[in-house]
């Protein structure tokens, strides 16, 4: 689905050098504009990332109402919404139900499954496998398909060249279909990756993405930690948008065992910054979750034990 680009909210931007600039509200506007510039602001996307993160929790159905609510303060109108709503229903991601003249929505039964499994990488302690961790280095002949490399790639190997491809699980681990002939290496924790190696997994760490997104967020984290107080609904801006800007990384993201994390890896620090500006945003976003958000027969549920769960808790 393509990704559409919306107008930002029409208000003055802010100068992070002024004394008296509101830090909440320009770590909001920066993060828009970066979006926006970066072709990232998606209706549809923001919306799962709304839908996912703050109402999965708390019985996974929300009014429409606080969903439109959000969107506008993230500079989605509402035509925007309904569009992208349209097209999540049609491809099977939403439902919608009425109940009298409201409308609600929450995520499909269909992709539920796929939606915990994302949840448990996004909201994950830490992306890294024990050192020592299984590892096999499969070196493929001529009779290994294309589409067998393809297919170690979905599981989590990191294909070095068309033929050779270094997967994080032992070679017994791998379905029949991807042992193929050549040299396995099972729990060589002494196996060191040269330069090449360590190239090709920062790039599949997404290693300048993630060090470009925790610079970003830096600022907001020391903003926090000064006492700046979020709104409730700044609160809750901030968290989608964080939340939708985190998912898209640490879905991509190459798990390795520790041992092989490559010199000066920003992910794991990031993930920390990450988790400590969700922690610092958790109470006033579910307090504007109280007061704006419904199901059909009232107010949203409390939320369940996976809220408590994320990033450890």
């Amino acid at each position: 689905m393509a990704a559409p680009l919306f107008p930002l909210p029409a208000k003055p931007a802010i100068a992070s050098s002024m004394p008296d600039a509101d830090p909440i509200s320009a770590a909001i506007q920066s993060r828009l504009t970066a979006l926006q510039a970066g072709g990232r602001l998606s209706a549809w996307s923001l919306i799962v990332s709304f839908l996912g993160d703050a109402i999965g929790p708390r019985g996974g159905v929300v009014s429409a109402g606080a969903v439109q609510a959000m969107m506008a303060r993230l500079g989605i109108g509402h035509g925007a919404v309904r569009t992208a709503i349209s097209r999540l229903a049609a491809d099977g991601w939403i439902e919608r139900s009425r109940e009298g003249r409201n409308s609600f929505y929450q995520l499909s039964g269909d992709v539920g499954e796929t939606v915990l499994i994302a949840e448990r990488r996004i909201y994950a302690v830490s992306s890294l496998l024990p050192s020592g961790a299984p590892r096999s280095l499969i070196i493929a002949d001529a009779a290994f398909s294309d589409a067998s490399m393809h297919a170690l790639q979905e599981i989590g190997a990191l294909l070095l060249s068309p033929q050779l491809a270094l997967c994080f699980l032992g070679v017994s681990d791998l379905p029949a279909q991807l042992r193929p002939p050549g040299v396995t290496l099972d729990r060589q924790p002494s196996l060191v990756p040269g330069a090449a190696m360590l190239r090709q997994m920062a790039d599949a760490r997404q290693s300048a993405e993630i060090a470009e997104l925790s610079a970003a967020y830096r600022p907001l984290h020391t903003a926090l930690d000064s006492g700046a107080a979020p709104t409730p609904e700044e609160a809750m801006a901030l968290r989608c948008l964080m939340i939708h800007e985190w998912r898209r990384l640490a879905l991509k993201l190459l798990a390795i065992p520790a041992d092989l994390l490559p010199p000066g890896d920003p992910e794991p620090a990031a993930r920390a910054l990450i988790a400590a500006i969700y922690a610092r945003l958790l109470p006033a976003s579910e307090a504007w979750l109280d007061a704006h958000a419904a199901t059909p027969s009232g107010p949203l549920p409390p939320p369940d034990a996976r809220l408590g769960a994320r990033f450890g808790g």
